[in-house]
């Protein structure tokens, strides 16, 4: 997995048209977006009551296919990301079981309850915690929040929704808001999620939003660029594992010697100006 460069966009919503989809990654690059994340989802507050409940294979789908955007990739980036819906704890277990989940570069958690959103700062085998616009209020402390980012999770801020709905923008604003009241909005990332080529905006433009969401104009940045590269490299490293690498130096004695002996005579290249300069009554 590449590591990203310039400003990303980690929330576009897949769509079975393409045409559509094609237009939005088109606009991303005219706007110089470097990489984008296609996003599929998954709701398990769903499936707790279909049959997916009671079926013991992989509940989760693989990513899509995106031909059709194979010949833009050298111009942009382009990341597969499945956001999981979820109310409750037992969804680590069909996470753990899964292949197809590791199939996709981003995993991010939708929670839409107190519990399952501690459990999403604790315990959550992703990289990206979400939220949605209309969801009713709920309790979150500073304590989970710090606790997510000392795992390295990030929180994603939606501004497309807050362009086109007045209750949205009240609901982003008041999260955005939270966001500074319980970790002074670190771990940070700002996604369009954008279902229409028109609700795409510059990454300057999306800058100047952050300072309405209550960030600093570096924050803003950051939010697009570098914590969207910390987010991808935190995916990689979750999806690759830990790895320790031990390096050996070996000495060679003759080239120890001849140090040894340059550095001798550097000393007395140095000290026998030193002696001349002595004065003798």
């Amino acid at each position: 997995m590449p590591c990203v460069g310039g400003f990303s966009d980690f929330c576009v919503p897949y769509t079975t048209n393409h045409n559509e989809l094609l237009e939005i990654v088109e606009t991303l690059i005219n706007f110089g977006y470097k990489s984008v994340a296609i996003e599929q989802q998954f709701d398990h507050t769903v499936s707790e009551k279909s049959k997916f409940s009671k079926r013991t294979g992989d509940i989760f789908d693989a990513p899509v296919k995106l031909d059709f955007l194979d010949h833009l990739r050298g111009k942009i980036d382009i990341y597969s990301r499945l956001t999981i819906i979820y109310s409750d704890s037992a969804i680590s277990h069909h996470m753990g079981t899964s292949s197809n989940i590791k199939k996709y570069d981003l995993i991010a958690g939708l929670p839409t309850t107190e519990a399952s959103l501690q459990h999403c700062c604790q315990t959550f085998n992703g990289d990206i915690i979400s939220f949605r616009v209309d969801e009713k209020y709920i309790k979150f402390s500073r304590k989970f929040y710090k606790l997510a980012v000392q795992r390295n999770m990030f929180f994603e801020i939606q501004y497309s929704p807050a362009i086109l709905d007045r209750s949205d923008r009240r609901c982003i604003i008041r999260k955005a808001h939270g966001f500074y009241s319980l970790g002074k909005s670190r771990n940070i990332i700002i996604s369009s999620g954008a279902t229409n080529a028109f609700h795409i905006r510059g990454p300057y433009d999306v800058a100047n939003l952050g300072l309405i969401f209550g960030l600093s104009e570096e924050q803003s940045k950051n939010a697009m660029r570098s914590n969207c590269r910390s987010t991808i490299l935190r995916a990689a490293g979750r999806r690759n594992g830990c790895t320790v690498v031990v390096v050996n130096k070996e000495i060679n004695e003759d080239s120890e010697s001849q140090s040894e002996e340059s550095e001798t005579e550097e000393m007395n290249i140095v000290e026998t100006p030193c002696k001349k300069l002595k004065y003798s009554p």
